[in-house]
C-alpha cells in the first residue's frame, strides 16, 4: 500500500487590533517550527488596526495572508471569517500576543490527526518567561463562567504534565479539524469577545466530540496584551452576556430552567455587592430623604446590561439553542462530570457567597451535579498494563475508556501501575486490596481466570459482568493436545470448572461474536442459568449476554516514524509487504504461509512476510511450540530471512500502526477446527483500523466478514496454491486491491469501541442482579446452588444417603435399587 506520511496542512489564524508590537515574536516563532512550511498557511485577520499593523504584515510577511476589515468585528467573527478562507485541514488559532515553541503545532497535530471524535486540541500557556502559568486546563461553574487552573502560580516540573479531557481549552491556543469547526457553527459570532472557547468546546462536547488538552504543546503569551486596554466594565459584561448565551443554548431541557434561574439571580447578586445599592429606602416604612436616581458604578451596570441583552436577544437565542440541542448525543449527565469547578464563586465577597450557596439550595442546583446517580465500576484486568499490550490488556483499556463517560471507572491491574489515563483511575491489587476495591463498587467486570483466583467476587452481592470473549476452554484443547493424556483431562477439568463458575455467578456476559454468544448460551442452558425467570425478564435473553466485540480506537493510525520497510534488514522501501500482525500461537497456523512464500520467492521475491510480535508481553504466557515450528521451517525451505522475517520481541501497542501502515496486506492463518470456529482474531481488527487488505484461512467469523463485506480474499486452510494465488492477486490486481480499501473504510466505523460497547453501556445505565440470582437471593440461601457438580469431584457418603431417601420418595424401591446398582458400577 503507498503510504502518505506527510502530516495535514493547517492553516493558523491570528486575529489581531493594534497588535504591532507583539506580531513580530508570534509570527516569526511560526517560521522555525518543527513542521513542513509547505503544509502550513498563515492567515492574519485584521480588526481595523490604526498603528499600522496591516502595512508591517503586508511588507515584512508578503507570504502571510491578509484579511483587512474595515473595525474591529470582534474576535470570534474575526476567527471565522479566517476559518471560512483557510485551507488547511485543520485550523489553529492563536493570539497575537504570543509565541509558539518549535514542537506546538506537532504536537497538536499527532495528539488528534485522524481522529473522528477527538476533534479539538488545546496546548499548555505560559507567561512570556515561562515561569508563571497561564493556561493548564479549564474549570467552568453551574452559571457558564470559565476558569484558569493555577492561574498564575509558578510552573514546576511534574505538574500538569499529562493529557487530559477538558470542556473546553484556550481558543488563543487551539487546533480543531475545519470541517468539524464550521459544521458545528464555529465560535459563536454574538460573543464578539470571551467565552467563545467554553461555548465552542461545549457545544463539541453535547454534539458527540472530545476536547483534550497536550500538555507538549506550549505557547508563550503575553496576557492581555491587546484586551487589556478596554476598561473592565467592557470586559464584565461581555463575560456576563455571553455566559447567559452559552448556559442557554447548552443545558439540557431538564437543567435549563432551575440554571437560568440560578445564573441570573447570582449575576443579580454581583450588582449588589459590587454597588451601594439598598433596599431601605423602598420600605413603606422608610422616612428619610429619597434621590430621584439610584447611582452605581459603570462596572456593576455592566452585570445588568448583560441581562438585558440576553432578553432583547432570545428569539435569536432560542434558533441557536434549538439548532444545538437537535445535534445533542451526549447527556447533561455526562458532560457535567467535565466542569470540575461547577460551584465556584465569581466574587470573593462572603457576603455575595453565602447567598450563592441560599440560592444553589433554594433551586436545587447541587441535585443536578450531584454524583450519586453515577455508578461505580471496577473493571479488573487479568494481567498488567505496560507499553506494550497484547489483547486483554488493550480490551480492559479500551472498554475502561468508553465506559469513563458514564459511570466512575477504576481499572485494577495485578501489580505496579506502569500507565495512567486522564479518562478513569487506574489501581493495582492483590487478594487484600482487591476486597475493598469489590465492596466500594457498584459494578464489578471480570473475567478469564481473575474471577475464579478471587472468591470475594462470589461473595459480594453486586452486578457481575463476566467477559467471555475468549473460549479458553477451546484453545486448550489445542494448545494442549500433544501433552500427556492425563494432563490433558486435567487441564480440560480445570479449565470447565473455571468457566462453570462463571457462568454460576455472572449476571450479564459480554462476547465477541453472534456466533460465541450461540456457544454460551448452549453453555448456560446446561448451567440452568437459561430458565423461567431469565426468560420473562427478557425473552431475547439479551439482558443475560450479549455480542461486545473487540473495537477500534476512533483515531485513525497516524505514521510517525519508519519501522518497517528500508529498516528491517532485506525488506526495501518498495517492497510488497504482508504482516502477520500478532503472536504465534498453538491455535493458529502459519505453516500454509511458509510454504507458500516458498513459491512466491521464485515469481516475486520483492513480496516479504513480517511476523509483528513473537515474545508475549505477559511473562506468565509460556512459550509456544508454532513459534519453532514456524522458523524450523522458513530455515528448511531456505526463505528465513530472504522473504519471511520475525521479530523476536514485542511492538509496543502505540508503535504498531507504524508496522500497520508500511504494510501491504494483514495475513492470518489458522486450522480448521472447533477453536477456529468460535475464535475471534483480534489482529484483523488492526487491519481493519488500518484500511489494510486481508488474507485468511475459512472457518472463523471474521473470514466470514472478510468475504462477506469484500475486505480481501479468504482460503482453505491448507491449500498452500490458493494462498499463492491469493498473495499474487493482491499484490498485482490493483482496481481489486483498492476496492478492497474502499470496503474497509465503509466497515471500519462500525467496529469502533462506542459503537460496539453500546451493550455494556445499557447494562451500566439500568445494571442488575440476574434474574435467576435474585430469585435465589430472595429465599434467604447464603449460596447460590450450582446446577451441576464439578466434573471429578468425590462426592462424601452424607450425599449418597441424602439422594438414596430422595429416590425412596420419588421413585420407589425399583428404581432406587437402579440408582444403587448405577452408583456401585460408577456410572
Amino acid at each position: 500500500m503507498v503510504q502518505n506520511y506527510a502530516l495535514p496542512r493547517v492553516s493558523v489564524i491570528i486575529p489581531n487590533l493594534n497588535g504591532r508590537e507583539y506580531l513580530k515574536d508570534c509570527l516569526d516563532s511560526l517560521y522555525v517550527l518543527n513542521y513542513d512550511l509547505d503544509q502550513i498557511e498563515i492567515i492574519v485577520v485584521d480588526n481595523g488596526s490604526t498603528d499600522g499593523s496591516v502595512e508591517f504584515v503586508q511588507k515584512s510577511y508578503p507570504q502571510v495572508m491578509l484579511i483587512p476589515n474595515k473595525e474591529n468585528i470582534g474576535f470570534a467573527p474575526a476567527n471565522n471569517l479566517g476559518a471560512r478562507q483557510a485551507w488547511g485541514e485543520y485550523v489553529a488559532f492563536l493570539n497575537n500576543d504570543t509565541r509558539v515553541d518549535a514542537d506546538w503545532l506537532k504536537e497538536l497535530v499527532d495528539a488528534i490527526y485522524l481522529d473522528d471524535e477527538v476533534v479539538c486540541c488545546g496546548s499548555r500557556v505560559l507567561s512570556w518567561d515561562g515561569k508563571t502559568i497561564d493556561f493548564v486546563g479549564s474549570m467552568l461553574n453551574f452559571e457558564g463562567k470559565g476558569f484558569q487552573i493555577d492561574y498564575g502560580k509558578p510552573v514546576r516540573e511534574g505538574e500538569h504534565d499529562v493529557p487530559r479531557y477538558y470542556l473546553f481549552v484556550n481558543g488563543g491556543a487551539m487546533l480543531v479539524r475545519r470541517d468539524v469547526f464550521l459544521d458545528v457553527g464555529g465560535f459563536d459570532e454574538d460573543f464578539f469577545a470571551y467565552y467563545e472557547d467554553v461555548d465552542f468546546g461545549w457545544r463539541l462536547w453535547v454534539m458527540g466530540y472530545k476536547v483534550l488538552w497536550n500538555p507538549k504543546s506550549v505557547v508563550y503569551h503575553r496576557h492581555h496584551g491587546t484586551s487589556d486596554r478596554f476598561g473592565g466594565e467592557k470586559r464584565r459584561f461581555h463575560m456576563e452576556q455571553n455566559a447567559l448565551y452559552a448556559i442557554y443554548k447548552n443545558y439540557d431541557d431538564d437543567n435549563l430552567g432551575r440554571i437560568l434561574a440560578s445564573s441570573l439571580l447570582t449575576q443579580l447578586n454581583r450588582v449588589f455587592v459590587s454597588s451601594d445599592l439598598s433596599p431601605e429606602s423602598y420600605r413603606f416604612n422608610y422616612k428619610g430623604e429619597v434621590q430621584d436616581y439610584e447611582r452605581i458604578p459603570r462596572e456593576a451596570a455592566s452585570s445588568l446590561m448583560a441581562a438585558r441583552e440576553f432578553i432583547i436577544n432570545l428569539d435569536r437565542l432560542m434558533v441557536k439553542r434549538q439548532q444545538v440541542q437537535s445535534r445533542r448525543k451526549r447527556s447533561d449527565k455526562t458532560i457535567l462530570n467535565y466542569f470540575k469547578g461547577e460551584f465556584l464563586a465569581i466574587s470573593p465577597s462572603p457576603e455575595y457567597q453565602e447567598a450563592q450557596i441560599k440560592i444553589l439550595k433554594a433551586l436545587g442546583i447541587y441535585d443536578v451535579f450531584s454524583k450519586e446517580g453515577r455508578q461505580n465500576l471496577l473493571i479488573l484486568a487479568k494481567e498488567n498494563i505496560g507499553r506494550q499490550l497484547a489483547g486483554p490488556g488493550m480490551r480492559v483499556w479500551n472498554l475502561a475508556s468508553v465506559l469513563s463517560e458514564y459511570a466512575n471507572v477504576k481499572l485494577a491491574v495485578p501489580g505496579k501501575v506502569e500507565v495512567k489515563s486522564t479518562e478513569f483511575e487506574v489501581v493495582s491489587y492483590d487478594k487484600e486490596s482487591l476486597r475493598d476495591l469489590a465492596y466500594a463498587a457498584d459494578i464489578i467486570y471480570a473475567g478469564g481466570t481473575t474471577f475464579v483466583f478471587h472468591p470475594v467476587l462470589k461473595e459480594i452481592n453486586k452486578p457481575l459482568i463476566i467477559d467471555i470473549y475468549d473460549p479458553f476452554n477451546l484453545s486448550s484443547l489445542i494448545e494442549y493436545r500433544d501433552h500427556p493424556m492425563d494432563e490433558q483431562l486435567k487441564t480440560n477439568t480445570s479449565v470447565r470448572d473455571a468457566i462453570n463458575q462463571q457462568l454460576y455467578y455472572g449476571d450479564f456476559f459480554i462476547c465477541a461474536s453472534e456466533k460465541q454468544r450461540d456457544y454460551w448460551l448452549g453453555m448456560l442452558s446446561a448451567l440452568g442459568r437459561v430458565n423461567p425467570y431469565t426468560f420473562g425478564e427478557d425473552p431475547t435473553l439479551r439482558k443475560l449476554i450479549d455480542v461486545v466485540p473487540f473495537g477500534l480506537p476512533t483515531k485513525r493510525p497516524l505514521h510517525s516514524r519508519r519501522a518497517l520497510k528500508g529498516v528491517v534488514p532485506g525488506i526495501e522501501a518498495d517492497d510488497f509487504v504482508l504482516l502477520w500482525g500478532g503472536g504465534i500461537y498453538n491455535w493458529l497456523d502459519p505453516r500454509v504461509l511458509i510454504k507458500a512464500m516458498t513459491k512466491i520467492w521464485e515469481i516475486r521475491p520483492d513480496i516479504k512476510l513480517f511476523f509483528l510480535g513473537v515474545k508475549h508481553p505477559n511473562p506468565q504466557v509460556k512459550e509456544l511450540a508454532m513459534v519453532n515450528e514456524t522458523v524450523s521451517l522458513a530455515k528448511s525451505l531456505g526463505i528465513y530471512e530472504k522473504n519471511v522475517f520475525l521479530n523476536f520481541g514485542w511492538v509496543e501497542y502505540e508503535d504498531r500502526q507504524n508496522y500497520l501502515l508500511e504494510s501491504d496486506v494483514g495475513v492470518i492463518s489458522h486450522p480448521e477446527h472447533i477453536e477456529t470456529r468460535f475464535a475471534f482474531r483480534t489482529r484483523v481488527l488492526d487491519y481493519i483500523w488500518a484500511h489494510l487488505p486481508i488474507i485468511t484461512t475459512k472457518g472463523d467469523s471474521l473470514s466470514d466478514l472478510v468475504e462477506e463485506e469484500g475486505l480481501g480474499l479468504a482460503v482453505k486452510e491448507t491449500d498452500v496454491e490458493a494462498m499463492v494465488e491469493a498473495i499474487l492477486r493482491m499484490a498485482s490486481d490493483k482496481e481489486f486491491y483498492q476496492s478492497c480499501v474502499q470496503n474497509l473504510e465503509r466497515v471500519e466505523p462500525c467496529f469502533r469501541w462506542n459503537e460496539v460497547s453500546k451493550p455494556l453501556i445499557r447494562f451500566l445505565q439500568d445494571p442488575r442482579i440476574s434474574a435467576s440470582k435474585k430469585k435465589h437471593l430472595a429465599s434467604g440461601q447464603e449460596e447460590i446452588p450450582r446446577p451441576m457438580a464439578k466434573v471429578g469431584q468425590r462426592k462424601g457418603f452424607s450425599y449418597y444417603v441424602r439422594r438414596l431417601f430422595y429416590h425412596l420418595r420419588r421413585s420407589g424401591w425399583r428404581k432406587t435399587g437402579e440408582y444403587v446398582a448405577n452408583v456401585v458400577r460408577g456410572r
